[in-house]
């Protein structure tokens, strides 16, 4: 899901400079693009709930990514033989890593709590960045990142406390999986320049696919073929791997090419909106005010965040 998102595997790209010069097409063609991206990504919150109850959050992710992995290289098999390296095979393997771990969390958090929580909870990515990206390249946080994590913290409260001021275990898993996500994104920008995005994306699904499998093997074991050829969970998987995973993630590239990394960014958080929404209309959640305004406060969060990110890097160039 924008991710980050499954959704997430190309944000890295948020520290090259954009030119202008590039688009060739009117820039709100490239805006529709990544939001239609957003709008399948906050869907899937909705479609993987159904289908992490069928078969556990670890297959979905194995299934999901292996599947999408190989389309991939089927449909740009001549790009990737071309493009392939050792390096490049090294650097899609761990950024794979943290992308099974960000999304088997995730998943798996979605079996213990809604959809909706789920989504904004996981977009707490964009506050956890920064924080990552101090301990790895020792680049402190501004005084906004500061701002918006406790934002966050005041949302996330509002969010998973009931009235007995408990956290569910899917909450927790969901807020984890926030920082697994962080991790992947941080690694993505460390480890993408110089390689060709369609080829390190595809080792990092297939990767990302044969992790999730051999653990979903060991908590699980096989869910059974009756499971995984009916109809219902056939469909969720094709809507999860061709439009999650393959459109949406090709979209998100084509449309970061010719859109500033903060706004691309910025589009990108809208997938928890979506999210929300299908969780309301689809799935028959309640929508409280409380939770309206935790979720407002977590949203808030990531647009105080992400315009931190893109004042420092205006000021950098």
């Amino acid at each position: 899901m924008f991710r980050t998102n499954p959704n997430r595997e190309t944000q890295g790209q948020g520290n090259m400079r954009f030119d202008e010069d590039r688009a060739s097409l009117p820039r709100w063609v490239y805006i529709l693009v990544l939001i239609s991206a957003t709008v399948i990504w906050g869907g899937n919150f909705v479609v993987a709930k159904g289908a992490v109850e069928q078969v556990g959050g670890a297959w979905v992710t194995g299934i999901r990514f292996l599947t999408a992995g190989f389309v991939m290289l089927a449909v740009f098999f001549p790009r990737i033989k071309k493009a392939i390296t050792a390096d490049l095979v090294k650097a899609g393997v761990i950024i794979g890593v943290f992308s099974c771990l960000g999304y088997g969390f995730q998943f798996w958090g979605l079996e213990g709590t809604t959809p909706s929580k789920n989504a904004f909870l996981s977009a707490c990515y964009c506050v956890t960045v920064p924080f990552i990206w101090w301990l790895v390249a020792r680049r402190r946080p501004t005084g906004r990142n500061l701002l918006a994590a406790g934002v966050c913290l005041a949302g996330m409260a509002l969010v998973t406390l009931n009235g007995e001021f408990t956290v569910s275990w899917g909450d927790g898993v969901s807020i984890l999986s926030a920082v697994l996500y962080g991790a992947e994104i941080v690694s993505i920008a460390m480890l993408l320049k110089d390689h060709d995005i369609l080829a390190i994306t595809a080792i990092q699904m297939i990767t990302s696919g044969i992790l999730a499998i051999v653990g979903g093997m060991l908590t699980s074991g096989f869910p059974g073929v009756d499971v995984l050829t009916r109809p219902d969970f056939a469909m969720r998987l094709l809507y999860i791997i061709l439009l999650g995973s393959c459109y949406a993630t090709v979209a998100q590239n084509v449309a970061q090419k010719h859109l500033p990394p903060t706004e691309a960014s910025l589009l990108i958080s809208l997938e928890s909106v979506f999210g929300t929404v299908f969780s309301v209309i689809f799935y028959g959640e309640e929508m409280t005010l409380k939770l309206v305004l935790g979720f407002a406060l977590i949203f808030g969060s990531i647009l105080l965040s992400e315009l931190g990110n893109g004042s420092l890097e205006k000021s950098e160039k």
